[in-house]
């Protein structure tokens, strides 16, 4: 799940290619950032389970 974030929060914000290069980052900049990201998600999610139910939905009619 971390690896995860890592990738997704990497590729909209710089900040874990700055830690991974040794730049320090305050961790009180950050941590709204990856809040906001993981409830932002969390919609996302939803409407993936959503979407799956309706294409097996039309599937079987």
């Amino acid at each position: 799940m971390i690896v995860a974030l890592w990738f997704f929060v990497s590729g909209l914000y710089p900040f874990p290619y700055f830690m991974a290069i040794g730049i320090p980052v305050d961790m009180a900049i950050v941590q709204p950032v990856l809040i906001a990201t993981t409830v932002m998600t969390i919609p996302f999610i939803f409407m993936l389970f959503a979407w799956k139910k309706r294409s097996e939905r039309m599937r079987s009619e």
